[in-house]
């Protein structure tokens, strides 16, 4: 057959070349359709999971990928200012993200309907891989949605089941990304319904034995995950367009219920996958290290440092953030220090050079003047360095506390209720700094005491009393410090819900300088243009999506329908 038109057509060998994986834990779990009659719908289940891996998890592509696009975007990478630096890494990593979506979605379809074609009998023991095969699904969904707007969903991935070409392509329209949230909310809900009944016995068992996340198979585990993931979705859509009604609406379900609908509420609830790098050769940790280690990917940022509230002079005080120090590493001075987006490439490189000259005369050998990525806690030293203990956090206790706050705060399907919003938002910092200083102390690299690489501080973790006198000193009753802090917490680990954040609601202000050196691109966009796979491939249907949605032609300047007017900040 030709070249695929789009891979959400993806073909039944596409599928089982990218579902296969050198893991032997994963060969244990997962059967190879190509070599059995039967495939169980259990074993498809970690294909899916496989086939998400990408994207799901804290591979190098990922986080390198996001750090170009969304970690620029948001404000959290420090970008110097590079010809075309608005147009991110090129087409081809949109492109592979496409595909890595479709294969997913494709591994679905086929448990879908080997799910549908049980008996009645034997439903019941597979129903759990189904609704939970669904939810990854539809989390990797609203990614991207939050990238694209209008994607092909409901008819899509299904070209393996007769190879009929045409009626594939037919079938390929773009769905509404206003309906697909509607129905992502839906799902979702059913699924935690579904999770809180009584779930069979035998089906939760196998799902043990075919789950790799730190669920590990537990009921519990992923209720909270289905529950959090659902209010993420939630709060997405409550601040404008045409979903606010359906996102108060699952809000006020969530937190009006916690017993039926229970949440993720502590950092050992945490969902996502374990680094485990010593033993699992899907090396997650180490993978995401050298991911975050790379080049300009691991620079902090100007609006992050003024988010950790990191005076003008670069030297901490006593009312900066505690997690600075698990975050970026300073410079021999003890400085943070980031781009100036304002200076030109040549003039950031030539300072960079004097410093490290200046360095040099000094004694230290290796050294950043311009602030990084934790080298202890996160991304290394040298490129095959790092944490290698680092996992991948799907959802995190912070990051749901803050969603609460935020909905306490602008009355988001609750009623207002200022002490609530307080108290989550407290609470959010507090276990936000205990996620990040536990990647620093549990970090492959860790050496107590001696912060950095060359230990240019002393690492001093601080106390519960001071991490909750700094929370209290940043909290006020506006959206600004809730979701300022919500996309802290994201930060780096998670660049493309932060860039949802800014977009959603213009905060943290971001300042950014105009690429003179190109025609095109010469602002950070609202979103990414659909790949050239897609255009070429699956013309008809990507035309049509086009030419409903965008204002022009990549629709690079076309905001999504969830998003604020207005919220980036152009300083020239």
């Amino acid at each position: 057959m030709k070249k695929i038109f789009s891979m959400a057509f993806a073909g039944l060998a596409l599928v089982l070349s990218t579902a296969a994986c050198s893991d032997a834990d994963y060969d244990d779990k997962y059967t190879d359709p190509s070599k059995t009659s039967t495939v169980g719908v259990p074993q498809v289940f970690t294909g899916v999971m496989q086939a998400g891996n990408t994207w799901m998890n804290p591979v190098y592509y990922r986080h390198y990928t996001q750090s170009s696009t969304s970690g620029v975007f948001s404000g959290v990478i420090g970008e110097s200012n590079g010809r075309g630096r608005f147009r991110g890494a090129s087409e081809g990593y949109f492109n592979t993200r496409w595909m890595n979506y479709y294969n997913m979605l494709t591994q679905f379809r086929l448990l879908e309907h080997n799910y549908n074609n049980l008996s009645d009998d034997e439903k019941p023991t597979n129903a759990v891989f189904y609704y939970l095969g669904r939810t990854l699904v539809e989390a990797q969904l609203h990614e991207v949605l939050s990238l694209w707007g209008d994607v092909p969903y409901n008819g899509a991935g299904t070209l393996w089941k007769d190879g009929d070409y045409n009626a594939a392509k037919e079938a390929c329209a773009y769905d509404d990304d206003v309906a697909l949230y509607k129905q992502i909310l839906a799902d979702l809900k059913e699924t935690a319904d579904f999770l809180a009944g009584n779930v069979d016995a035998t089906g939760l068992a196998s799902l043990a034995r075919q789950d790799y996340s730190l669920a590990g198979g537990s009921k519990e585990a992923w209720r909270k995950y289905v529950n959090s993931l659902r209010l993420r979705i939630a709060l997405h859509l409550s601040t404008n367009g045409e979903c606010v009604a359906e996102g108060k609406a699952a809000i006020a379900e969530i937190l009006n219920n916690p017993t039926q609908y229970p949440v993720i509420e502590a950092n050992a609830e945490n969902m996502g996958v374990s680094g485990d790098t010593q033993t699992d050769t899907f090396n997650f940790g180490k993978s995401l290290s050298q991911a975050l280690h790379t080049g300009a990917m691991a620079m902090g940022s100007q609006t992050m440092l003024n988010a950790l509230n990191v005076p003008a002079n670069g030297i901490p005080d006593a009312n900066t953030d505690p997690r600075l120090q698990v975050m970026y590493d300073c410079n021999p001075d003890g400085e943070y220090v980031a781009y100036d987006v304002r200076m030109s490439n040549t003039e950031i490189s030539n300072l960079s050079e004097e410093k490290n000259v200046e360095y040099v005369n000094r004694g230290i050998i290796q050294a950043n003047y311009f602030c990084k990525i934790d080298s202890q806690a996160v991304a290394g030293w040298t490129s095959y360095q790092g944490n290698f203990n680092i996992g991948g956090t799907w959802m995190s206790a912070a990051e749901v506390a803050l969603i609460k706050a935020e909905a306490y705060l602008m009355g988001y399907g609750v009623a207002a209720n200022e002490a609530l919003a307080k108290e989550n938002f407290i609470n959010g910092i507090v276990l936000s700094n205990e996620y990040y200083w536990g990647l620093k102390k549990n970090s492959t690299l860790y050496t107590e005491g001696n912060d950095s690489y060359n230990g240019f501080r002393e690492l001093v973790e601080p106390t519960e009393a001071e991490v909750l006198a700094y929370a209290e000193s940043v909290w006020a009753p506006t959206q600004e410090a809730v979701a300022t802090q919500l996309w802290i917490n994201h930060g780096f680990l998670n660049k493309l819900e932060a860039w949802n954040v800014v977009r959603r609601t213009g905060y943290p202000v971001t300042d950014f300088a105009r690429d003179t050196q190109v025609d095109s691109y010469p602002t950070p966009p609202h979103r990414l243009p659909y790949p050239s796979d897609e255009i070429n491939y699956n013309s008809e249907n990507c035309q049509a999506a086009i030419s409903k949605n965008y204002n022009e032609s990549t629709g690079y300047y076309t905001k999504l329908f969830w998003a604020k007017d207005n919220y980036y900040n152009m300083v020239n």
